[in-house]
């Protein structure tokens, strides 16, 4: 499976973001709203530098779920609100989902 594939799904998650880049350390609550198998789109109040490796907390699985900033774009002029995107190292259904699409468990 390639990184872009897998259905996108909306949802509604409040998580949080773990830097685990010791350089740029922040704790940050994010509102997932679209995922699939590979990873996830999140609105957060700040911006994050593409590259970043975070950590994944909230999430309905009990291993850690390492992931690794894609993109992250600043949602309007004055507005404290980005979009980032999210790659998971372990593809998967770590977001709880009950319901996947048929692409999801290929």
């Amino acid at each position: 499976m390639n990184a872009r594939s897998g259905t996108r799904v909306p949802c509604d998650l409040l998580i949080t973001v773990v830097s685990v880049d010791s350089p740029c350390a922040f704790s940050e609550s994010c509102h997932v709203i679209l995922v699939n198998p590979n990873g996830c789109a999140a609105r957060i109040s700040r911006a994050v530098a593409v590259g970043t490796m975070v950590r994944l907390q909230g999430l309905p699985v009990p291993e850690p779920v390492i992931a690794r900033v894609t993109a992250c774009i600043n949602l309007g002029k004055g507005e404290n609100l980005w979009l980032m995107g999210l790659a998971i190292d372990e593809p998967g259904n770590v977001w709880g989902l009950d319901d996947v699409p048929a692409d999801w468990r290929e």
